[in-house]
């Protein structure tokens, strides 16, 4: 009736109907028009007037006849979208903030939980907290430093915004803008020519220098599956090689003239699957799958089209200790024509563009999976119900509150911007994009186990153990450190519960069973309608299982966040090493040549993709203001396990930060990421 009515007509075969009403929803009339007919404008006018006849329901004469006037808006310019983006997510990040801050949140009382979405009981995802509790509001401390370090990588791209001015088209900018920026001296021009990714490393913005030099390097992309950002999914081969890998892979002989049979008699077999990410639109031709990003709020796509593979790599352990590849695919056709990329069988051009989809897939897993699924979203459900069901000077809730701070708040931010309803930003700057990377954590979580996935147990599932000797590897520093952490927590979390529940063991024991506070947290954490984590113990019976417990909750809420997150500064935040995504499929191999240098540009992401990977890699990179080294949680009540484990954590940095001078000094990359000094007691970014 006069209204503007913006659809979206992306095929001819679309049809578009027009119905008549009534209040009761009885149809008077109904009249179709073709959208072959109304995208022809589209050659013609950017504007025209179609007739469109709408029949009676039951036959007879027209009802009415409606006219359509219909016009070809040309896209937004990059920064038009940009900005209409940015004002969407902002709007819906005051929508909530007003809502939890006058309607519904509250920290009297219980905290409801609520679902995402897209959880189902096929597709389990954790709960999370209703609304944004005024307690876990991001402290205005943490808020003002992660401010400060936006700004400065801001300042610090001032140079590549001038070159960005220069070279827009017009229109594309805002004058008043452009003139600004012109004013700038600084010229990025050589820096772009001669490796465009490093041209936001300026200012407070380091440069990681190893990574840049050494990312093309089979031993470096091997050597990241231990010590860079995503630990979590190499396996070492316990069994013959023949009994659990695939038949392509049987054939493989390592450089050194080894093959899987003599590797794994050596304990020098690994190897890592990816099979989570079989999700999304598989493209045929090339056995990828491939994502476009489409907005709601723009009614166009979002940044070019995405691929991703679900590969599978074996690895194995030179005679130094290091790893290094013996061989990958990418594809899982499983017909006998997945290729299997060797440096020895592949041009180098070929061969390094199919490492970059090797290292794509693994981001994919490690920030959808071992970041934010495994610790910011899984946190989320224990805080809950610890406050639910615990009195705030329980024992168990005065050593869980340090480890929670700012999570909440941190989580309610993610969820308006990184995975936001209306334009979330992993959807157009992540391969699998938003609703595929769920999906990918999804099926993690599915199989999940509280206990029998914690540091400890996780790592012998997969073949590994407190002793470096079992597997021989040489920096595994995640394992290493990790259990030194681990040990220290144990140590410390025993001391108190002993020292609450009673010295005498068969004593503290029955105190533990009969605590009804514990008994009510265990109800809460395994109500499907409550926490909903279902291999969350029936109950504790001793003050050992009750310290396991507490461990594995603060371990992961403080060393293993720890250990996903912060190594990004160092391996993400320089694209090639881990690109967010990339823009083609991997083409057939050459016969008897080898695909062009610029076959590489063409699959990394663009500029604008790249610079948000690498400021989002800056930013939660922050430094903690609250390390594990100044942890003072029941200092009052129990000085002397504070002292104890006071010192256990300053031995841990002191053996650390030993460890890493000898790196340094052999020219290797040390591994800070779980130093006490470094390791925040908490997710607060």
């Amino acid at each position: 009736m006069g209204d503007v009515v913006t659809l979206q007509l992306a095929s001819v075969d679309d049809v578009l109907e027009l119905a008549l009403e009534e209040k009761d929803a009885t149809v008077l009339g109904k009249g179709t028009i073709s959208a072959s007919v109304l995208l022809g404008t589209n050659e013609g006018p950017s504007q025209a007037t179609f007739d469109v006849e709408l029949s009676a329901a039951g036959g007879g004469q027209p009802v009415a006849t409606y006219t359509l006037s219909v016009m070809n808006a040309p896209p937004p310019s990059p920064i038009e979208a940009a900005t209409k983006l940015l004002l969407s997510v902002g709007q819906e990040l005051q929508e909530h903030l007003m809502q939890t801050a006058f309607l519904i949140g509250v920290d009297d009382g219980e905290w409801r939980y609520a679902s995402y979405p897209q959880a189902t009981e096929k597709t389990p995802l954790p709960k999370f907290s209703a609304a944004l509790p005024p307690s876990q509001v991001i402290r205005p401390t943490r808020v003002g430093h992660l401010f400060g370090r936006n700004m400065e990588f801001l300042y610090a791209q001032a140079r590549l915004l001038k070159l960005l001015a220069d070279t827009s088209p017009e229109g594309g900018i805002a004058e008043p803008l452009r003139q600004r920026l012109a004013a700038l001296q600084a010229d990025v021009k050589k820096v772009l020519q001669d490796d465009p990714f490093c041209a936001p490393f300026n200012g407070a913005v380091v440069k990681p220098q190893r990574v840049a030099e050494r990312w093309t390097h089979d031993d470096e992309v091997a050597d990241q599956m231990i010590r860079g950002v995503n630990p979590m999914k190499i396996v070492r081969v316990t069994d013959n090689p023949a009994d659990v890998l695939p038949a392509l892979f049987q054939k493989l002989v390592a450089p050194d003239g080894r093959n899987l049979t003599q590797l794994w008699k050596d304990n020098a077999l690994f190897y890592v699957d990816y099979p989570e990410l079989m999700v999304g639109e598989l493209d045929a031709a090339s056995g990828a799958y491939c994502h476009q990003a489409v907005s709601s709020i723009l009614d166009a796509d979002v940044g070019a089209k995405k691929y991703w593979y679900a590969p599978r790599l074996v690895l194995y352990k030179k005679a130094s200790g290091k790893l290094s590849i013996a061989g990958f695919a990418l594809t899982r056709k499983d017909d006998g024509c997945d290729e299997v990329y060797t440096a020895a069988t592949h041009p180098p051009i070929t061969y390094l563009l199919a490492k970059c989809h090797l290292t794509c897939a693994d981001n994919q897993a490690h920030q959808f999976v071992s970041h934010l699924g495994l610790t910011h979203l899984l946190a989320e459900p224990f805080i809950v119900a610890a406050h639910n069901s615990l009195p705030t000077d329980h024992i168990v809730s005065a050593l869980l509150r340090p480890h929670f701070v700012d999570t909440i708040g941190i989580n309610f931010l993610a969820r308006q911007t990184l995975v936001s309803s209306v334009a979330p930003f992993t959807d157009a700057t992540f391969s699998v994009g938003t609703a595929h990377g769920l999906t990918i954590f999804s099926t993690a979580y599915a199989t999940w186990d509280f206990l029998g996935d914690n540091f400890v147990n996780g790592l012998t599932k997969r073949g590994f153990g407190a002793d470096a000797s079992v597997d021989g590897l040489d920096g595994f520093y995640y394992r290493d450190d990790g259990f030194k952490v681990w040990n220290a927590l144990t140590r410390h979390v025993s001391r108190v519960l002993h020292a609450h529940y009673g010295a005498c063991e068969h004593d503290a024991n029955g105190a533990v069973a009969g605590d009804a506070d514990v008994a009510a947290w265990c109800a809460e954490m395994r109500d499907p309608k409550r926490a909903a984590i279902p291999s969350f113990p029936e109950a504790f019976t001793s003050v050992c299982a009750l310290t396991e417990a507490l461990v594995s909750i603060i371990f992961m809420c403080s060393a293993q966040h720890a250990a996903v997150n912060f190594p990004q500064a160092e391996y993400v935040t320089y694209v090639p090493n881990r690109p967010d995504s990339l823009r083609t499929p991997m083409p057939p191999t050459p016969t008897g040549g080898d695909l062009p240098q610029a076959a590489l540009g063409e699959a990394l992401p663009d500029m604008a993709v790249s610079l948000f990977q690498t400021m989002f890699g800056y930013l939660l990179s922050a430094p903690t203001d609250t390390p594990a080294s100044a942890y003072a949680a029941v200092k009052e009540s129990h000085p002397t396990a504070v002292d104890a484990f006071t010192s256990d954590l300053l031995r841990v940095t002191e053996e650390i930060d030993e460890r890493n001078r000898s790196l340094v000094s052999k020219d290797e990359q040390p591994y800070v990421y779980l130093s006490p000094e470094n390791m925040p007691l908490s997710i607060d970014i």
